[in-house]
């Protein structure tokens, strides 16, 4: 709608949820001077800037705890950290030295390995933290746990306990004082492709520990501080030329949510249009404050229908029809979930609950459209400059 009233020589988009630098703007019709950029990216930031905190601790074996043969190290065990602040409790990032959270005596605990660190988001003024933690688990009441927490070499706090004593520790930590200290984290410094058609952000940190799936954001770097091409920008800030999308047109609006600025950069980039990040035009994002952090059926059945679109405009078929039996299969097994946890293990069932709907919302409204965008595909192909051969070698 925007864009239909607009006179300029470029379009720029800029999510609701952002704040932008005072040069944000003039940077990126900077970037866009070279004849061949068509689309620039904003360095995006997390809307928080962060601090680091190191937890320093004595170390047993587990074999000490509980006369196994397992001798993995036991440094300090600790409850998940706790902020005052509603909105950002879930910004606590535990960045190494953590095993994955375990159910111990009841209580979601995690044990660190002896010296592991912390990330915790500041907000302007006070900012209250809470720390819970849990002496050794165990009768041998010669094991004392030592344990101490420090910011740049500054030490915070410290603690002796006994085992299976427990210490609810509450730290305020005023932003004022640690204010050198303090970092941004990259949301995303534009977007990387992978050869199954998912997209990525660059800055985006992904970690397995166990099951769990975590994913968090990487430290502002001399890497983001560097102009580069990409393949893909995030529309949550992106400049346009005019002259794109009167060549390419402009969102595709079956996708609506999720992945439409991926396929939008991609039309534009097989058209012979680079796309490049624009190190100084910085925004700070709060990312997913649409749709929340937690996973919906709106959210899975948005980015499973969006991705087959995706695949089926711009990649080979074979690749296609290998994601599209995967994402039949991964719908067959939420529903089979679904149903067996319903009696069986009814935590588990309202994930899979979840899953399901969305998954099976997809599959509707993915074959609602799909001729049309079987005429999008070919519509494309006869008309596209840089083919899947060269675009292969940007994915990852």
């Amino acid at each position: 709608m925007g864009f239909k009233q607009a006179r300029g020589e470029y379009v720029v988009l800029l999510n609701n949820d952002a704040i932008i630098d005072k040069n944000w703007l003039a940077e990126l019709v900077a970037a866009a001077s070279d004849k061949t950029v068509g689309i620039v990216a904003s360095k995006i930031l997390l809307n928080t800037p962060f601090i680091e905190a190191t937890i320093t601790s004595s170390i047993v074996q587990q074999s000490d705890l509980d006369q196994s043969t397992d001798f993995s190290p036991r440094g300090v065990l600790i409850e998940n950290i706790t902020k005052s602040t509603f909105d950002h409790k879930n910004l606590i990032w535990y960045a190494s030295g953590f095993e994955q959270s375990k159910i111990i005596n009841g209580i979601s605990l995690r044990w660190s390995t002896g010296k592991a660190k912390v990330l915790l988001p500041m907000l302007e003024g006070n900012n209250d933290f809470s720390f819970v933690f849990h002496g050794y688990p165990t009768s041998d009441n010669s094991l004392t746990l030592n344990a101490k927490i420090t910011i740049a070499d500054e030490e915070i706090f410290s603690v002796s306990l006994s085992p299976n004593s427990v210490l609810d520790k509450k730290i305020t930590l005023q932003k004022a004082l640690y204010s050198k200290e303090c970092f941004w984290l990259i949301q995303n410094g534009g977007n990387v492709l992978l050869k199954n058609g998912y997209s990525k952000d660059i800055g985006g940190v992904t970690r397995v520990l166990g099951k769990m799936v975590e994913e968090f954001y990487e430290k502002d770097s001399h890497f983001f501080s560097k102009k580069r091409k990409l393949l893909a920008a995030c529309g949550a800030g992106m400049l346009i030329k005019r002259e794109v999308i009167e060549q390419v047109g402009f969102f595709n609006q079956h996708y609506f949510m999720y992945y439409e600025d991926i396929d939008f950069c991609l039309r534009a980039w097989k058209q012979g249009w680079d796309i490049v990040f624009a190190p100084k035009a910085i925004m700070r994002h709060r990312h997913r404050a649409t749709t929340g952090k937690a996973e919906s059926s709106f959210f899975v059945s948005m980015v499973e229908k969006n991705h087959l679109f995706l695949l089926l405009t711009h990649f080979p078929l074979r690749v296609f029809l290998r994601e599209y039996i995967l994402f039949i299969l991964r719908m067959l097994e939420a529903v089979l979930r679904q149903f067996i946890f319903r009696f069986v293990r009814w935590n588990s069932y309202h994930v899979w609950k979840v899953k399901a709907a969305g998954r099976i919302t997809a599959f509707l409204s993915f074959h609602e459209q799909l001729i049309t965008f079987v005429k999008i595909r070919f519509w494309l192909q006869i008309r596209e400059v840089r083919n899947f051969k060269e675009m292969s070698k940007h994915l990852y």
